[in-house]
């Protein structure tokens, strides 16, 4: 348990399974969500293809040419309610951020955070997040750029090599360079925050050195961590898009929506795991806090030092 491995895993699922009422409620504001963002395409779509034996492509089976044709339509019914999806998506994740301070406080404390509780902790934290997600934008610009370069250099490799597959394994293998420097940074940010919940530290500055330093001490184990959850929801997707392809008829509409409906709630669950169980690996590792006179005078400084600088009666 201390070395936060197998057993801070386990333990983080408990968590989540004691408090998942949150899994819940979040699932449940993505569904809200979710319908309001899809009844503008539905009305469009239902506006060209109500009363159509056209409809048939797309209810009793999925033809990509006929797809293709309707997306092509002068009035374009596909895209009249891409701005409403777009709009729904940003207010979920404004929603998950602010929601976010409330809900590791509430692992933090492993106990049920009465409304007050609650609201109190995500507004407390709301623009230290805001803040955070700043600089984690600005972290992730140059591997943005790394990608890009990565693509057009594979790109480029697979028109002028002489061998055809190198640009395919230069493009590969910049894939996997580019996954783990996300993971690194997403570890990196996730335990900032929850350094700035456990400490209620209002200085996100002083919260990134934190948290890098404990990231790169003990990044074998945090990334492991990460990445074992990270595999789960991983097989239960592919697990499932392959049901859909080979198991699912194309007329069994519920059963198509029920099955992306638990793909989306393990999503879910599974990111909730992950903060449990980084709330759980630093409540077991968090460092000793500075003395107080290393917070005002520095750490190089010693008491005998204070007390030489401290004039009579200070």
């Amino acid at each position: 348990m201390a070395n936060g491995k197998p057993n801070v895993i386990r333990e983080g699922a408990h968590l989540l399974w004691r408090r998942q009422r949150v899994l819940w409620w979040l699932y449940g504001i993505n569904l809200f969500l979710g319908l309001i963002g899809t009844l503008p395409t539905a009305n469009n779509i239902g506006a060209v293809l109500n009363h159509s034996l056209a409809a048939e492509h797309l209810v009793k089976g999925f033809d990509v040419g006929f797809f293709v044709e309707l997306a092509a339509q002068p009035s374009h019914p596909l895209s009249a309610g891409a701005p409403a999806s777009l709009l729904m998506a940003v207010a979920f994740f404004l929603l998950w951020l602010l929601f976010e301070g409330g809900i590791l406080e509430a692992y933090r404390r492993d106990s049920r955070l009465t409304t007050s509780e609650f609201v109190e902790a995500c507004g407390r934290m709301f623009w230290r997040f805001v803040r955070l997600l700043i600089c984690m934008l600005i972290v992730l610009a140059p591997i943005v750029i790394i990608a890009r370069r990565v693509k057009s250099w594979s790109d480029r490799l697979a028109n002028d090599a002489p061998r055809a597959m190198m640009g395919f394994w230069v493009e590969v293998a910049g894939i996997l360079v580019v996954a783990f420097l996300l993971i690194a940074v997403r570890l990196w940010f996730d335990m900032a925050q929850v350094h700035a919940v456990a400490e209620n530290e209002p200085a996100m500055g002083r919260a990134l050195v934190n948290s890098l330093r404990l990231t790169l001490a003990n990044f074998t184990t945090l990334f492991w961590i990460y990445l074992r959850i990270s595999l789960i929801v991983y097989l239960f997707s592919a697990i499932a898009f392959w049901g859909w392809i080979k198991v699912v008829r194309p007329g069994w509409i519920g059963v198509s929506f029920l099955l992306g409906q638990a793909v989306l709630l393990v999503w879910l669950g599974t990111r909730l795991w992950q903060r449990a169980t980084e709330t759980l690996w630093y409540a077991q590792n968090r460092p000793a806090p500075s003395p107080p006179w290393e917070r005002w005078w520095g750490p190089a400084v010693s008491r005998a030092d204070i007390r030489e600088r401290t004039p009579p009666g200070g």
